[in-house]
């Protein structure tokens, strides 16, 4: 990279790529915890791992048989 403007915004935005998955994170989670308000944090978290490895899953499999 030669511009260092360029280098220096994609490393601000790198830098602030953990804040804004957590708040995705806790986004989703409150969503979930909107329609399974039993279910307690932590196994909230793990329906949204769960979720997360499906989704990722499916796009796999999806982008192997195109």
């Amino acid at each position: 990279m030669k511009d260092p403007r360029l280098k220096e915004r994609l490393s601000k935005n790198l830098m602030a790529w953990p804040d804004i998955t957590a708040f995705c994170f806790e986004l989703r989670k409150s969503f979930l915890k909107s329609r399974y308000n039993s279910m307690n944090d932590k196994n909230l978290t793990k329906k949204l791992f769960a979720e997360i490895v499906a989704n990722k899953e499916k796009n796999w499999i999806s982008k192997r048989h195109s």
